[in-house]
């Protein structure tokens, strides 16, 4: 037979043989170890995920770091979804750089310094060994580098869709995902948004004896009030003509700058008493905002809420869709800020507490 055509028919196999190799699809939302890196979903409605963030204000963050299984040894093309965040404003420098590390040696591309829009940055080609490998995003800058996501494939022609809604379907494929979401439940309340407004709704429903979801795209409770922002707390209450206006985020709040304010100026009752005797032994709850995490009581609020049997809480929910009957909402649906798993809520009642209005500008 002419060695030309056993040759052709080898390559033939060959590549028919990597094309049909599992790809490896990995969210870095997911990483194992996030290091310095930090989780952002905000802008999940418009690119489709959360991703991780170098956020060090000018200072390389700690490499955030997981592990993948690789199917089969060989050549493998390496692709991540980033972007150059600055390139809007057709800024030079690419300040959100960074690096991708395989089994403890860098690739030789730098990512994050091509294009304002998500796409797949394209890493070349790298040799690996079949079985468990160590993958680490390196940060170079400290200045917002992105990472969404990494898919090696030994299709080394293929190139992975940037298309916002063929590049959910791909998620979904090589993630193992079903393509419609669980039902999470049925519920009298579904509270979007786990603030001080979230928090408070949903205990208050609780209480009067609704089954109640509160849904937040955070780990912690709190919004501004938790230690990731570190806002404190203000404004007037217990006012008249509703004097019990109030009591509620009293109750859930922590002692701190504004409390304080109100109790010098009724030192006399039982509330200020407590207060102030707080103050004398914690003068740092007198810092208001940017103050200590013991300030905001991130444990006290998740405790709250754990403590009340008729809610079910589901952190890390990003909320980004909603079912409507006519003019009523009669679902919403969120996604995982870490695994992407997606859950429908049905409900009675709905309440947007995401501080956004999220929830009804997606129902219209």
């Amino acid at each position: 037979m002419n060695k030309k055509v056993l040759f052709a028919g080898f390559l033939i196999i060959f590549c028919v043989s990597c094309r049909n190799v599992e790809p490896v699809f990995i969210e870095a939302e997911s990483f194992i170890d996030q290091g310095g890196w930090v989780n952002d979903q905000q802008s999940m409605d418009q690119m489709g995920s959360a991703y991780l963030m170098a956020h060090g204000l000018g200072v390389p963050v700690e490499d955030a770091g997981t592990y993948a299984e690789i199917p089969e040894s060989g050549e493998y093309r390496v692709w991540v979804r980033t972007r150059d965040w600055v390139a809007p404003w057709n800024v030079k420098g690419s300040p959100g750089k960074f690096r991708l590390i395989i089994d403890g040696k860098p690739i030789d591309t730098i990512f994050g310094t091509e294009g304002s829009e998500w796409h797949w940055q394209d890493g070349k080609t790298v040799n690996l060994d079949k079985g468990k490998v160590s993958l680490a995003l390196h940060d170079m800058t400290g200045f917002n580098g992105r990472c969404d996501a990494i898919f090696l494939t030994r299709d080394l022609n293929f190139r992975p869709p940037d298309d916002r809604v063929a590049l959910d379907q791909f998620r979904r494929t090589n993630l193992g995902q079903p393509d419609h979401p669980q039902v999470a439940g049925e519920f009298d309340l579904v509270v979007v948004g786990g603030g001080m407004a979230g928090i408070c709704s949903a205990i208050s429903a609780a209480r009067l004896g609704c089954k109640v979801a509160l849904v937040q795209n955070r780990p912690v409770l709190g919004g501004n009030n938790s230690t990731e922002v570190r806002v404190g707390l203000s404004g007037l209450i217990f006012q008249e003509p509703y004097p019990n206006l109030g009591k509620l985020v009293d109750e859930v709040g922590s002692v701190g700058h504004w409390t304080l304010w109100e109790a010098e100026r009724d030192p006399g009752s039982e509330r200020s008493r407590r207060i102030l005797e707080i103050i004398e032994k914690n003068p740092e709850k007198k810092i208001h905002n940017a103050g200590p995490a013991s300030n905001y009581g991130d444990d006290k609020k998740l405790q709250m809420v754990s403590n009340e049997k008729n809610i079910s809480l589901f952190l890390n929910t990003h909320v980004y869709d909603v079912t409507r009957v006519g003019n009523k909402i009669v679902s919403v649906t969120g996604k995982s800020i870490i695994t992407g798993e997606e859950l429908l809520f049905k409900g009675d009642l709905f309440a947007d507490c995401t501080g956004d209005g999220n929830v009804g500008f997606l129902a219209g």
